[in-house]
């Protein structure tokens, strides 16, 4: 695992990753540093770090924390019901597998129905719901067995960007081959016109829109 970059290798910053995901940057950093100085949800390579390099591993993690957050699970809580899920699982990136959405979300229903677990997971979500929003989010990663190989942004939609650890150092980019989404928005930030910056790239407007609104916060 330590030989893998997927593992090792710093792609972005906590900040960068946050504005990708559309995750508060307060609440990513949360995530990597832990909450009232407890262990980190998420590895960064350096949690201490004012802006971590963010691993491709982590930014999945962090995604997939996103999905369980938003069915309801609180990240607030969960560390010890990962400590149980490493162990269930056989794997320290247990937020990266596969079958997070089936066993995963048994484990964790059944977490928190313990004393340790109690608050785990808010009232009005069912066991159900939780599975089909990890599902979704799931749909999100490209496998290779058991490991995620690609990050689909869902954010950029209906513009297609990837994340794929073996092309341009994991730097966000339109579709397998294209451009990278920070050159596309340096351009912008440069003055030039959205049609040009098109034609530089080869993409279409609507991509150029699309790194105008996530790097750079406006509508180009």
């Amino acid at each position: 695992m330590t030989a893998d970059a997927r593992y090792t290798r710093g792609i972005m910053g906590m900040a960068s990753a946050a504005r990708y995901l559309e995750i508060p940057q307060q609440t990513f950093h949360r995530w990597a540093r832990g909450y009232q100085h407890g262990m980190p949800i998420i590895h960064v390579l350096d949690r201490n770090a004012a802006d971590s390099p963010v691993t491709f591993m982590s930014l999945v993690e962090a995604w997939v924390l996103e999905g369980l957050r938003r069915a309801g699970v609180r990240p607030q809580r969960i560390r010890p019901a990962l400590d149980v899920l490493q162990k269930e699982f056989g794997r320290e990136y247990v937020l990266t597998s596969p079958n997070l959405a089936t066993d995963g979300v048994d484990v964790l229903w059944d977490f928190s129905r313990t004393q340790q677990g109690a608050g785990l997971i808010q009232g009005a979500s069912g066991q159900t719901i939780i599975r089909e929003i990890v599902e979704d989010y799931l749909q999100y990663v490209t496998w290779e067995g058991a490991e995620p190989t690609v990050l689909h942004l869902r954010s950029c939609e209906p513009s297609k960007v990837i994340v794929d650890p073996q092309r341009g150092f994991g730097q966000p980019r339109f579709g397998a081959a294209g451009a990278r989404m920070i050159d596309v928005a340096a351009m912008l930030k440069a003055g030039e016109q959205p049609d040009a910056v098109a034609d530089e790239y080869g993409i279409s407007e609507s991509d150029v829109r699309t790194a105008a609104r996530i790097l750079l916060g406006r509508a180009s």
